[in-house]
């Protein structure tokens, strides 16, 4: 008993941070002394907002990454290297997570909501969930709740500048490349493949990238890397913050300085809604201490399950939620689809059903197309890919896959895999 009271104070006396988001997506981890966060807490931007009460132990947290420029106001600098908010048009989900934390359990779930899914936004109708973000956190509340019965008790939303503040106050994170690499719509450019050190400019750059494209030293020129490019960048995305997790957390146990430099980087730019407190802040310390890029025992990552063999809505191709294959991660948020508000695409079906389900052209793709049809995978890997690249034999529980890469004969032998990306 007196040791356990003594590991009680040490616990007490500092902490350990791990925020860990999608769109933008981050974590951060910190050991300091017990009445900082308090301290630093208070200065953290906050938003009023009308979330879930917890009924049990576990909590719902919503974890948005920005596209918004809007710490780019009267910051010339930053304005030439992200953009404004005007040109920008406003603000959407660059990446939207719902992270599980269940205490008494010791297990945390980390779901990411594809930016292209079909949803029902109250009070505005169907379109795309990450364009619901556009007016606001609440209207994502709403529509989580309203569409897939998932409560949300508390909300992060992470910018570019805090992303690439917490990648820079570690140093670099490893990331392997296969090919040539690039994104001329986000910056990213690695002119030779292999593992390769990201700063934050860089690791912002890879995170985002939904147009990558990679080399093909037969055909000479650059091609789509991305069979489904929004579930690609996902997988990219949740292979990539697990390592910026694991890296975080490590260097600030060993390093305290280290660590206080890595949550003021997290918090510069940081949003959480006003009834978000210390214990909460406690609950995520908690949560993601233990965080390891190769172990999904504590912390698994899951992407809910989608169709893309859908029609066109509005003349835009779109993801459907799949059923019902997403009834078991669903039911592990609390939720449950709501079949009267959503279009659902089920299994053997060729057409979406429930409200919002016509679309406005012909299907998307076909069963011949090379977007097929998404099955989930086992949970605590990367993501949502498709039945091919997902199998016993190839993809062991705890692993995270590679996102498919679409035609990859065509780029030839990918680059070995050295440490630190091994």
């Amino acid at each position: 008993m007196p040791r356990r009271r003594g590991v009680r104070r040490a616990l007490v006396g500092r902490f350990t941070i791990a925020l860990v988001v999608a769109a933008a997506t981050m974590a951060g981890a910190v050991v300091a002394v017990n009445y900082v966060i308090d301290v630093k807490l208070n200065a953290v931007t906050r938003v009023g907002l009308h979330t879930a009460v917890a009924s049990s132990g576990a909590l719902n947290f919503l974890l948005v990454g920005s596209d918004s420029r809007a710490f780019t106001n009267g910051n010339a600098a930053a304005q030439q290297h992200f953009g404004t908010d005007q040109a920008n048009g406003g603000q959407r989900s660059d990446t939207m997570m719902v992270v599980r934390i269940d205490p008494d359990h010791h297990k945390t779930l980390v779901v990411s909501f594809p930016r292209d899914m079909w949803v029902n936004v109250p009070g505005q109708g169907h379109t795309k969930i990450n364009s619901a973000y556009n007016n606001g956190p609440q209207k994502v509340i709403d529509t989580l709740k309203a569409d897939y019965n998932i409560n949300i008790n508390h909300f992060i939303r992470v910018d570019f500048l805090s992303f690439q503040g917490v990648v820079n106050a570690i140093g670099a994170v490893p990331v392997y490349v296969p090919y040539q690499a690039r994104d001329d719509l986000t910056g990213l450019y690695q002119p030779s493949p292999g593992c390769k050190l990201l700063n934050g400019a860089d690791a912002l750059a890879y995170v985002r990238s939904r147009d990558l494209q990679y080399y093909s030293q037969s055909k000479r020129r650059w091609m789509p890397a991305d069979a489904v490019p929004d579930l690609n960048r996902i997988a990219r995305q949740q292979q990539f913050i697990k390592q910026l997790a694991g890296i975080a957390v490590q260097k600030s146990l060993r390093d305290p300085l280290v660590g206080n430099q890595i949550l003021n980087r997290v918090l510069e730019n940081l949003t959480l809604d006003k009834g978000l407190s210390k214990d909460d802040v406690l609950t995520l310390v908690d949560a993601f201490r233990t965080v390891n890029p190769n172990d999904t025992g504590h912390v698994q990552f899951a992407t809910i399950p989608v169709s893309t063999n859908g029609p066109n809505q509005d003349g835009q191709s779109v993801l459907y939620l799949k059923e019902p294959d997403s009834d078991a991660l669903l039911a592990r948020l609390g939720g449950t689809v709501v079949p009267d508000n959503v279009a659902i695409m089920t299994a053997g079906s060729s057409k979406p059903s429930g409200l919002g389900a016509t679309g406005s052209t012909s299907s998307t793709t076909s069963p011949s197309s090379t977007s097929p049809s998404l099955t989930p995978t086992t949970l605590g890997t990367a993501s949502t890919l498709p039945p091919s690249t997902l199998t016993p034999s190839t993809t062991a529980v705890g692993t995270t896959p590679a996102p498919p890469i679409e035609n990859q004969s065509q780029f030839g032998t990918p680059a070995p895999k050295v440490a630190p990306c091994t």
